[in-house]
C-alpha cells in the first residue's frame, strides 16, 4: 500500500536504504522515525517522496543539523559538549539525529556553549520562522 493511501506509517512501512541496499535499524530507532514523520505530515495528502522531503526540512530537522553543524564548526566532539553540559551522549547523538526535540532546559546552555542565539535550536521558534517566510 503506498504512503498517500495510509493515515500513519508503521514500523514495517520504513525502510532505510544505503546505495540501494536495505540497512536493519534499530526497533526503537525505526519507531522513533516513524512518530517523527507521522507527527510532520498528513500521509493522506502527500506521496512518499514528499513525506520524505517534509520530514527532512521539518524544524525538528533542520535544528538537529545545526546543532551538528555548529558544533562541528566550534571544534567540538558529542563527548565534549556532553562532559561541559553533563548530559548523557546517546541523548545528544539522538538530538542531532533528530530523533529526540533539545529540551528546554538544555537550550540556553548549548546555545552559549556553540556560540548561537537560542532561538536556533528551539523547534517552536525555528517553526514560526518557516511559517511566517
Amino acid at each position: 500500500m503506498s504512503a498517500h493511501m495510509k493515515k500513519h506509517l508503521t514500523n514495517e512501512d520504513v525502510k532505510i536504504l544505503v546505495f540501494g541496499q536495505e540497512i536493519e535499524l534499530k526497533k526503537s530507532l525505526k519507531a522513533s522515525l516513524v512518530n517523527i514523520i507521522n507527527e510532520v505530515v498528513d500521509l493522506d495528502s502527500y506521496s512518499s517522496e514528499e513525506v520524505h522531503g517534509k520530514w527532512l526540512n521539518s524544524p525538528r530537522m533542520r535544528v538537529a543539523k545545526y546543532l551538528k553543524g555548529v558544533r562541528k564548526r566550534e571544534g567540538l566532539t558529542q563527548k565534549e559538549v556532553c562532559d561541559k553540559l553533563d548530559i548523557q551522549q546517546s541523548n545528544y547523538s539522538s538530538m542531532e539525529r533528530g530523533e529526540r526535540p533539545i529540551p528546554e532546559h538544555l537550550i540556553s546552555g548549548l546555545a552559549k556553549l556553540l556560540n548561537v542565539k537560542s532561538k536556533m535550536l528551539d523547534e517552536e521558534q525555528v517553526e514560526k520562522k518557516l511559517k511566517a517566510s
